[in-house]
Parts: structure tokens; sequence; C-alpha cells
């Protein structure tokens, strides 16, 4: 009888516990979750081509946070006018517009990086060059 209370007592103190732990978290109008983190930047970029490798030449990729700006170079021959572009951002970033869709890249385009509280926003210039 007195382990039939304890298992009662626990599996109660469990169900409050697990009620009061599915609090709402606020998400934005994608659904995402809004952190507390106000880190906002680029890590990584990529170009990829129509047999969706990349074409961008190995080593060739800055990436500067400071002044913003991402310089690539892609492979020759690589049709720019058809290409997507992928990005890595720090933990709960998000970009702006959504990258991974067929992108013209005759010019430079600008993605911007908004951090994890979504009150951060960070707007970056990224121009890919064809080899030489």
């Amino acid at each position: 009888m007195m382990k039939k209370s304890i298992l009662i007592k626990l599996m109660s103190l469990l169900t409050v516990v697990g009620l009061l732990s599915c609090a709402e978290e606020p998400v934005d109008e994608s659904g995402l979750l809004i952190t507390g983190r106000s880190q906002c930047f680029m890590t990584f970029f990529d170009l990829l081509g129509s047999d969706h490798r990349t074409v961008l030449v190995s080593g060739q990729t800055v990436i500067d946070t400071t002044a913003l700006t991402v310089k690539a170079v892609a492979r020759f021959g690589t049709n720019m006018q058809r290409v997507k572009p992928y990005c890595s951002v720090v933990t709960d970033a998000i970009v702006e517009p959504n990258m991974g869709v067929w992108t013209d890249f005759t010019e430079p385009k600008q993605y911007t990086v908004v951090s994890g509280n979504r009150k951060v926003r960070k707007t970056y210039t990224i121009t890919v060059t064809l080899q030489k």
C-alpha cells in the first residue's frame, strides 16, 4: 500500500512538472523559435550549380563579418544566372530572403542575417566573380 501511495505521488509530481514545462515559447511568422541570442553573423557560404555541387573555387571565399561582405570566385564556365546559394549562420539566426533557391548571381546580392531574438539585423553583400 505504501509503494502504491509513493508511486501515485511521484506520478502526480511528474505530471505537474510536465505541464509546467510546456509553457508557450515565442515563435516567429515562420514558426521558428525566438531565442534570447543577439549574435548575428555568417560563418560559411557556398554556391551550387545545376548538378547540386559546389561551383566555388576552394579557398577563395572570404567572409568579412565587420564589412558585412562575402567575396567568392566561381569556376570558369559556371552559369551564374542559375546557381543556389547556401550559408551557415551563428546559432538561432536566420537568413532573409531564404537561400537554397535558383538565383542569378551575375550581380552582387544582399542577404540579411537576423539574430535569434529577431532584434539584430545585418545585411551582407555577396559578390561572386568568375575564375579567369
